[in-house]
């Protein structure tokens, strides 16, 4: 998959950022997630029959993998990670939303776990505003019976902006 095929995040258009390994790394990441009953690693690109399964369990057809760890993939300290995924999940209980606590593992270890959450029934563009208040560089969002995908967000404030 090349820079020009990632999805557009759906609220902009501009075209999908390049920042070479950063979004290659989001690509090669794996996106844990607890299940009621199981864990689940979400990858890029594939189907997940075993997250479609419960998303159905519970009529979902959409969703989002979402964190507040590391503002526009800038290190913060493991303090201020925690609070702003506490900032996060108190603003996803406030509209409503069900998640599913998870964490976005780096294979090549260059970074840290992110501790993320999985919303459940989010709206792509809604999940995008929400992370673009977090200084979120990208989501991973799904469908029920599709790939997961990366969305990388255009983001004025972001000193990686296009």
């Amino acid at each position: 998959m090349s820079m020009d095929d990632l999805p557009k995040d759906p609220a902009s258009s501009h075209k999908p950022m390049r920042w070479g390994t950063l979004v290659e790394a989001y690509q090669q990441a794996v996106y844990w997630c607890e299940l009621p009953e199981q864990y689940v690693a979400i990858r890029i690109g594939q189907m997940h029959p075993t997250l479609d399964s419960a998303l159905a369990q519970h009529a979902i057809h959409d969703w989002a993998y979402i964190t507040a760890y590391n503002p526009f993939s800038q290190r913060s300290t493991p303090q201020q990670n925690r609070a702003m995924n506490r900032q996060l999940a108190d603003d996803l209980g406030r509209r409503g939303y069900t998640y599913w606590r998870g964490s976005g593992i780096d294979l090549a270890g260059a970074w840290p776990p992110e501790a993320s959450f999985l919303v459940l029934g989010i709206d792509r563009v809604v999940a995008c505003d929400l992370a673009r208040t977090y200084d979120q560089n990208a989501i991973v969002a799904g469908h029920i019976g599709e790939a997961a995908e990366l969305i990388v967000l255009s983001n004025p404030s972001s000193p990686h902006s296009a």
